[in-house]
């Protein structure tokens, strides 16, 4: 028996199906993701306008039937559009860059409303920018790490402990990206994967990155070096804890505009 479910959702993918049909991919708020079938949504006369476009903001309607690895879609209406993604290349890079390394690195049917909550402000925070929106980017990469539970620690020594207060200007910084925390100097020497990194990246995480201030992130000017370097160890760091994510159709685009 079905039955009927209402919820918000960010459209992830969307591919024909059939004459008239579509399979779409929903990230959603209280079922985490799920597949739908939309039937009649490739009709002339449609109802469902650009709401089955990757990076929709939507408010689902479906039949739940348990056991069914397809859902059957009933309603899809917008609840906010980014119009400003689809306008501008950048925007448009970033955001399905985020799509696509959500659809990536979730489970169907896992539900964390945090980690929908961030995807709804990333793309928010990127409709709205007037500059520097791949800065965004590796702010949502951050906050992904963390509400999928093995956070950046950028504070303290995580062999010793020790607390490291103080950035030392043009001193280099190592980080242990198996054990997801800075190593101080007297610990150089531990074994493990380990990615070096200026005092001026560790700033940049400490007291950019670390907060949830999306105008100080914007406005936050960073060199193409830096962006280089910041993507390399936030993507090392994610592959390494999440062994089964592959390359991004989106990041080539995305790495051509950093």
């Amino acid at each position: 028996m079905s039955i009927i479910e209402k919820t918000e959702a960010i459209v992830l993918r969307s591919v024909d199906f059939r004459e008239s049909s579509k399979i779409v991919t929903f990230y959603t708020k209280k079922f985490g993701k799920i597949a739908g079938i939309v039937k009649g949504a490739k009709q002339a006369k449609n109802k469902y306008g650009s709401s089955l476009e990757p990076m929709s903001y939507v408010s689902l309607v479906f039949y739940y039937k348990e056991g069914r690895d397809v859902q059957t879609v009933s309603s899809c209406d917008i609840v906010k559009p980014f119009r400003k993604l689809s306008d501008d290349l950048d925007k448009m890079a970033v955001g399905m860059s985020i799509i696509e390394l959500l659809n990536n690195v979730t489970p169907d049917r896992h539900e964390n409303v945090q980690l929908f909550a961030h995807v709804i402000n990333s793309l928010n925070s990127i409709n709205s920018a007037t500059k520097n929106v791949k800065n965004l980017f590796f702010y949502f990469e951050y906050h992904l790490a963390r509400l999928l539970g093995f956070g950046l620690q950028f504070e303290s020594c995580v062999q010793c402990k020790k607390i490291l207060s103080h950035v030392i200007d043009n001193d280099r910084y190592h980080y242990s990206i198996d054990r997801g925390g800075l190593i101080c100097s007297q610990c150089a020497d531990i074994t493990g994967t380990k990615f070096e990194m200026t005092s001026e990246i560790l700033k940049t995480f400490r007291e950019i990155y670390s907060s949830n201030n999306i105008d100080l992130i914007i406005e936050t000017e960073i060199s193409n070096m830096n962006k280089e370097i910041i993507h390399n160890f936030l993507w090392t760091y994610l592959r390494y804890h999440l062994p089964n994510l592959y390359s991004l159709k989106s990041l080539t685009v995305f790495g051509k505009i950093i």
